[in-house]
């Protein structure tokens, strides 16, 4: 390798210090970039300059070379340490080895001895730095995937390929996208642009800057957000804000009446936007989109810009009741669990809230709430092992077992005893294989502890312990009290409060140890789960 490795002295005989800075260092490409006559001396220098080689005494004032390498081992702890010593006693080289020291040379050293010692650091140093060379370009690569990624994720919630709400919540997480404030909303934003005479700018090129306006005004209103490319001029927005006192609604209609202005402003664009329906679950969005996009293509010949929102009554095909996806999720996790008593008050908290509880309910209505709430069900009973052909003789689809009942009362004991046997069923196969359980987890929690900088997904580690993942997932919770994606979220922000703790590392460095590519996503991350950012963390601990 060609690149230079920066090396600093440290001995307080000038004479020493002066012999050693003249030899022929450039012959294993290390450049002496500094000159300390104690251990003091050489941190205050090493805060100031980049180092990766210290080449220092044992006995010195102020501070000796053992504390100075104690001290280099906690804050620099890539720096190579090189002793040498008077002293051959044992007692200075075990302390020596305790700090972090690679090599301990007797003096008067043997230059012979010294270049050997030397040329095996360099070959150390050299490994090193082409293992970090090659994992930071795997990282860019990964960096760079990121924004694909996410806009597939986005595109398949518009698209109706919902996932079970623990999986859109891991995907989320291994995209690092930042959604978990309380409420969920789709715009749907068309651009039309007025001819300009000097064709300055593309309609591509001011889509891009309308883009940038779109989500400046959102980042500045804390409002998170992701912006998907539809068609030419065409974008889908997906909003998460938090409560407030000003109805999310209203606050959203103020921010994208300023939007609007900004565009026709800045770019003399002609924007029509149509807001969807606020909602509490993330799984909502398509809902949302397709509200949003409804009520935008209704004026999309309007000749002024616009922002449309979409009202219920607008519509008499949209029910008035809001899927239940929080009370879905509670009821596939009973009934995964094998837990009985939760799995029927959860299926009759499902009915009442989808209003099924009255004998006028008509099919297509009774089929649209309880149609999504079984096929995710059978998706979760395929991942458990299971299916509802081998626990309960059904068949799919869906609607012809539905279809066979004359009353909507026979069909709600019919499915309470589904839920029921289903339940029995699957706790019986939880059994035959929960002795392994703990210690599956107990390795997975090791596996986190020592590869918290890779991505890690729930498949990877049911994998890792041959457990499918619905039942590992269970089980994990169940031995940590928290889910598996809270675990390991606990577990990086942990390790990153520790490595914060040190000074040689910078804070977006850190976000990639502790496995986080965006450092905007870290940084939030972090906020959000000390109060703190990564800079006041650090800075609470800074001691001089």
């Amino acid at each position: 390798m060609n690149d230079t490795y920066k090396m600093m002295i440290v001995d307080d005989e000038f004479e020493i210090r002066e012999g050693l800075n003249s030899f022929y260092w450039e012959r294993f490409q290390f450049q002496v970039v500094g000159l300390a006559a104690n251990g003091k001396q050489a941190l205050d220098l090493m805060q100031r300059s980049d180092v990766d080689i210290v080449l220092t005494d044992i006995k010195m004032p102020i501070m000796d070379g053992i504390e100075l390498s104690r001290a280099i081992s906690v804050h620099y702890p890539h720096v190579k340490i090189v002793i040498l010593s008077g002293y051959k006693e044992f007692s200075y080289a075990r302390d020596a080895l305790q700090a972090g020291v690679s090599e301990y040379l007797l003096k008067p050293v043997d230059l012979k001895h010294l270049g050997e010692s030397m040329m095996k650091l360099k070959h150390l140093l050299d490994t090193e730095r082409q293992s970090s060379q090659k994992l930071q370009s795997y990282e860019n690569q990964l960096a760079n995937s990121l924004p694909a990624a996410r806009d597939h994720f986005f595109q398949s919630l518009l698209e109706d390929l919902l996932p079970e709400y623990h999986e859109a919540k891991e995907k989320m997480s291994l995209l690092e996208i930042e959604m978990n404030a309380t409420y969920y909303c789709c715009a749907a934003v068309k651009i039309q642009w007025r001819d300009q005479p000097d064709g300055s700018l593309t309609d591509a090129n001011k889509l891009a800057k309308a883009t940038t306006i779109i989500e400046r005004h959102l980042e500045a209103s804390q409002c998170h957000s992701y912006t998907l490319k539809r068609k030419a001029g065409e974008l889908a927005i997906f909003l998460n804000l938090n409560a407030t006192t000003v109805s999310p609604r209203k606050s959203l209609s103020l921010l994208f009446d300023h939007i609007i202005v900004a565009i026709e402003g800045e770019l003399g664009g002609r924007s029509i936007i149509g807001l969807g329906e606020v909602y509490q679950s993330l799984l909502s969005f398509p809902d949302s989109y397709k509200q949003a996009r409804s009520i935008m293509e209704r004026h999309i010949f309007r000749e002024r810009s616009g922002l449309f929102q979409w009202d219920p009554a607008d519509s008499l095909h949209m029910e008035r009741k809001e899927y239940p996806y929080s009370v879905e999720t509670k009821l596939l996790d009973a009934v995964l669990e094998g837990n009985s008593g939760n799995s029927t008050m959860y299926f009759q908290h499902f009915w009442d809230s989808c209003g099924l509880d009255s004998e006028h309910a008509e099919l297509p209505l009774v089929l649209r709430y309880l149609t999504p709430l079984f096929t995710m069900l059978e998706r979760r009973l395929d991942l458990h092992g299971a299916s509802f052909e081998t626990m309960a003789n059904l068949h799919m689809p869906f609607t012809e077992y539905v279809e066979q009942f004359q009353t909507l009362s026979q069909l709600k004991i019919a499915l309470d005893r589904l839920i029921s046997d289903i339940t029995l069923h699957i706790r019986k196969l939880n059994d035959v294989v929960q002795t392994t359980s703990h210690s599956a987890v107990q390795q997975v929690k090791k596996y986190i502890e020592e590869h918290s900088s890779e991505k890690i997904t729930l498949n990877q580690m049911a994998d890792l312990v041959y457990l499918n993942p619905s039942y590992f997932s269970i089980q994990f919770k169940k031995e940590t009290g928290i889910n598996f994606i809270d675990y390991l979220k606990y577990c990086r922000m942990e390790k990153a409060k520790e490595l914060l703790r040190r000074i040689d590392l910078k804070v977006y460095e850190i976000g990639e140890l502790v496995g986080y590519q965006d450092r905007k996503y870290f940084a939030t991350t972090f906020k959000s789960y000390t109060k703190l950012t990564p800079l006041e963390y650090r800075q609470s601990f800074i001691t001089y």
